[in-house]
């Protein structure tokens, strides 16, 4: 469990420091602006199908489906007013001196929160399940609940894409990425001479290939509630787990690492997973390829024995 906390831990820090932080919010800022002017084109053609699509879904289904979006909204509500609440609290208390230390707070806080809310929506989900679907929703016309979830599928598909352009940008670019990480946390490595002969960005091409098609397939799935979750839960984790495990060894592993590494299949679909997880949590989400990656990078410095230097050493912290 410590290695574990450990992991997580410098994945975070170095997620917030500002050497690091300055290349993700460089890639981030222009994807959403990006993907913001593809919406504002195509959005109404897509709500078209999509509305389309949800005329044939028997109103029961689209009622539930209803009723889980809008719990879905209403824990992202409660997530970002909790957060704003704690901090206009703390904040003039503890941010003057917290100085980088704020962007950690902000991670934490966030990811608390969110755990937080979702237990406890969890712990009543019968009953708020129940009031939606059945006093809420019942009380609108199927139109307007079935445009509803029309405008959220919108939503969900270009984040999905957004999630995507990052995760291929991240791979052109992931030896960049990762050596401004290396040269803070591990100025001591020796990168062997005679790496693993492997091929990560056809592998990460093929499977953004596979999840734009698979995205299309199980289109009409998204309308089924739990189904929709699992279904992009594994989308992205299918995403994240192979590309990222063999661009980091490709820079870093020797050919007997890789071959012994490749075998804790259980540990990269966990970390895929958790990262798949954070891709709903507010604010968060802009930053999870990343937080992926870095959380694979320090599992393997840990398999491969590679101590990270301490905090008191490291400079900026």
């Amino acid at each position: 469990m410590g290695a574990v906390y450990g992991i997580f831990h410098r994945s975070i820090r170095d997620l917030v420091r500002w050497e690091v932080l300055r290349e993700v919010l460089v890639t981030g800022i222009p994807m959403i602006l990006i993907w913001m002017g593809i919406g504002w084109v195509f959005w109404d053609k897509l709500l078209q199908w999509s509305t389309w699509l949800i005329s044939w879904v028997p109103f029961s289904v689209v009622k539930a489906n209803g009723a889980m979006l809008v719990l879905f909204l209403l824990w992202a509500l409660a997530v970002l007013v909790s957060y704003a609440f704690l901090t206009a609290i703390v904040g003039p208390l503890f941010f003057r001196r917290m100085k980088k230390g704020y962007y950690y707070y902000s991670f934490s806080t966030l990811l608390g929160f969110a755990i937080l809310w979702g237990w406890l929506m969890m712990l009543n989900w019968g009953v708020l399940e129940k009031w939606i679907a059945n006093k809420l929703l019942v009380w609108l016309p199927f139109q307007t609940v079935a445009e509803g979830s029309a405008v959220l599928l919108n939503f969900y598909v270009f984040y999905s894409f957004y999630i995507l352009s990052l995760f291929l940008v991240l791979s052109l670019y992931r030896k960049d990425f990762l050596e401004t990480v290396r040269e803070i946390e591990y100025p001591d490595l020796e990168i062997a001479e005679k790496k693993v002969q492997i091929s990560h960005l056809p592998i990460a091409l093929r499977d953004s290939l596979l999840f734009i098609v698979l995205t299309i397939l199980f289109f009409p799935l998204l309308l089924i509630p739990i189904v929709n979750v699992l279904i992009q839960l594994f989308l992205w984790a299918w995403l994240y787990r192979d590309a990222n495990f063999r661009g980091t060894c490709q820079l870093y592993c020797s050919a007997e690492e890789y071959e012994r590494l490749r075998h804790h299949r259980a540990v990269i679909w966990s970390i895929a997973f958790f990262a798949s997880l954070l891709n709903f949590v507010p604010i968060i989400n802009i930053f999870t390829p990343f937080f992926a990656q870095l959380i694979v990078f320090h599992w393997i410095m840990q398999e491969k024995g590679i101590a990270a230097a301490k905090a008191s050493s490291v400079k900026g912290e």
